[in-house]
């Protein structure tokens, strides 16, 4: 079953059967994340999280499950972008990618083959241009299709790679920025101003997280005392895995979500980097 984790809730009074507020989901195998932005102000208006296993549970019942718990899918949208974090997701320069059949080819020589899979593809907005290429269950299509109306499809790493690489950062080392979630940590490496990679990883543990994220160094003979690592999401200062990581990092720094996207009070419940990896996809 579903577990609502997070609820920060505004004024999402129901008002009509569909509106023109703007909802944003973001699914891993792991996680759905439901967000409402007004679309008057643009002000976020609410936010619901929830955890489960999709290998363990088919998606058709963990939508309805979440749909019965959730006081934002209750609502009708006309404008909803669907995010998906997945990890069978490939990076291909945009000047390498010809279609969506050289898009399913990049894919299956990394993850294997696509049966009963649909390939999606969007392009990041970055120096040299990218293309990011994701394989997408068909049941879990066949859900998001069932349950939400009005969607357009949206990848997660088009998101964390634009702030990634976003012109405003400066280089002068290696800059790993890091999304901890729900047994999920999404890790990108930039060395030298150049992406050296971004992957969705699986972690149990602190000491899993630590270990993906020392292999990555390693690939590139990069060293943690010269890399800062930037962390976001399911973790705490005092906790073992904060800890683990000071060891080995002694450069931390959080991403903290802008002041003018935690406008709604009950935000004061979560720190300011908790939600951060859900509040950049408005």
């Amino acid at each position: 079953m579903a577990k609502k984790v997070v609820s920060v809730y505004g004024d999402i009074s129901i008002k009509s059967p569909f509106n023109s507020d703007q909802l944003i989901i973001e699914i891993s195998n792991f996680h759905i994340a439901c967000i409402v932005k007004l679309s008057i102000k643009g002000e976020l208006a609410a936010v619901e999280v929830y955890n489960f296993n999709s290998y363990e549970e088919e998606w058709y019942d963990i939508f309805q499950d979440i749909r019965l718990k959730s006081k934002i899918l209750n609502r009708g949208f006309i404008d909803t972008r669907v995010y998906f974090n997945l990890p069978e997701t490939v990076l291909i320069p945009t000047d390498f990618f010809k279609n969506s059949s050289s898009a399913s080819e990049y894919l299956q020589l990394v993850h294997g083959d696509a049966i009963n899979q649909i390939v999606k593809t969007e392009t990041i907005d970055v120096e040299p241009q990218i293309t990011v290429a994701t394989k997408i269950k068909r049941s879990l299509m066949d859900a998001v299709n069932s349950n939400l109306m009005m969607i357009t499809i949206h990848n997660s790493f088009k998101v964390f790679i634009e702030n990634l690489m976003s012109p405003e950062r400066t280089y002068n080392h290696s800059l790993m920025k890091v999304q901890i979630y729900y047994s999920e940590v999404l890790v990108g490496l930039m060395y030298n101003g150049k992406l050296q990679l971004a992957q969705l990883y699986g972690q149990n543990s602190s000491e899993d997280i630590l270990y993906h994220l020392l292999n990555v160094l390693q690939q590139y003979n990069l060293r943690p005392e010269e890399t800062t690592l930037e962390i976001s999401g399911l973790i705490e200062i005092k906790t073992p895995l904060y800890e683990n990581l000071k060891k080995v990092f002694p450069r931390i720094t959080f991403e903290l979500a802008k002041d003018e996207q935690i406008v709604l009070h009950d935000f004061t419940k979560y720190s300011k980097h908790f939600l951060t990896p859900y509040l950049n996809l408005g």
